[in-house]
């Protein structure tokens, strides 16, 4: 039998001694005082962190188990919706059901769009999924311990040599499925390596060859998708908190150290919570059933199911109409009768940016457009 241990979420007896270390962890106090307490904060950071720990402490203290964790979580959840966003809504809950489920869905922010799944069954009293992260987050450890109270499992990146990445791939691979065909609990994993800081939500093949991988020698990819009822979701963000940040300064990670990589995803973890997001949709689409044979076949349906289902809001259509004062190809997307005022506000955001991270950052906004026109095209 394998030992899970190094890539599993944290188990009820481990949550009190987690909570008592991030109690006492500094990065932690100093990272997240300023969320809740942003004015004494900036100017007396120690009583920010004092009153951070406080509350901490009373709201999670008395967590014995995962469980009361995330009950404990989920009113700050509520109110991180209340204060940053218009509103989050959702659209197929007939698909969310008592049967255990393999979620597949689009990445766009660290930490929220596993999370507003995980509010959906929450709210829905289902059981909670267990949530892919990248090992990328551990370096910094309270990221790390957040993460495994919070359900989430580790998937390594950047592993060196054949052997060992099949031994990893193999490892998770496993896990995956015995949590779910075992253990009875939902996962949740993204569709590609990383976040699409493009706006192209598209699938890559390695991510579901890797979740078959532990069966391939024992079942069908169609007996597979039935015993996992893998099940595409996708999340839509009305403005990207994060949309100025990301092209402003250095963002080419590849060429950043490791070390200011981690304090990036760090920092981008806490803005997207904090970062105002407007309006918020999350659709639980159809699951995807024993008519998928091949993997090419499995990768254009996921893509499918989340372009097509992807929810538009007005600035996705913004970003097209400026898009198509500058190239044609956007005008078959334009769409009339758009507020004037709500649409130089939403121009206003990127105020500064030069032509070339202008037109990067409104391309992102506008490629859900062209992509759910596609796929609705492809049904």
């Amino acid at each position: 039998m394998k030992d899970f241990k190094d890539i599993s979420p944290y188990e009820d007896n481990e949550v009190p001694r987690a909570i008592v270390r991030l109690k006492a962890n500094n990065s932690f106090l100093s990272k997240f005082s300023p969320f809740f307490f942003p004015r004494i904060s900036s100017f007396f950071p120690f009583l920010g962190k004092f009153l951070f720990k406080l509350q901490f402490t009373k709201y999670f203290g008395s967590s014995k188990s995962v469980k009361d964790f995330q009950q404990n979580l989920a009113p700050f959840f509520t109110k991180m919706i209340e204060s940053t966003t218009s509103g989050f809504s959702i659209s197929g809950e007939e698909n969310l059901t008592n049967k255990t489920t393999l979620f597949i869905g689009n990445h766009r922010d660290i930490a929220l769009d596993a999370s507003f799944l995980n509010y959906a069954l929450h709210q829905k009293g289902l059981n909670t999924a267990r949530i892919a992260i990248g090992d990328n987050l551990l370096d910094k450890n309270f990221a790390e311990e957040l993460m495994r109270l919070n359900k989430s499992f580790v998937v390594h990146r950047n592993i060196k040599g054949i052997k060992e990445t099949y031994k990893k791939l193999h490892k998770l691979s496993s896990y995956i499925y015995k949590s779910i065909v075992e253990d009875s609990e939902n996962i949740w994993i993204a569709q590609r390596e990383g976040r699409a800081n493009d706006g192209n939500d598209l699938s890559d093949a390695a991510v579901l060859k890797m979740l078959f991988l532990s069966n391939r020698k024992k079942m069908k990819i169609k007996e597979w998708l039935e015993k996992v009822n893998l099940t595409p979701v996708v999340i839509s963000y009305e403005f990207d908190p994060l949309d100025v940040i990301k092209r402003q300064g250095n963002r080419n990670l590849v060429e950043l150290e490791k070390k200011e990589k981690n304090e990036r995803d760090i920092s981008d973890l806490i803005n997207g919570i904090a970062g105002y997001k407007g309006g918020v949709h999350l659709h639980i689409c159809k699951p995807v059933l024993n008519e998928i044979s091949t993997f090419d076949e499995l990768v254009v349906k996921i893509n499918d199911s989340i372009q097509g289902n992807y929810r538009l809001w007005p600035s996705n259509y913004f970003a097209v109409n400026e898009l198509s004062k500058i190239d044609k190809s956007y005008e078959p997307f334009i769409e009339a009768n758009l507020d004037i005022y709500e649409s130089s506000q939403f121009m206003n955001r990127f105020n500064g940016f030069k032509d070339k991270k202008l037109q990067e950052t409104l391309r992102t906004y506008a490629r859900p457009v062209i992509n759910k026109k596609k796929a609705n095209q492809n049904n």
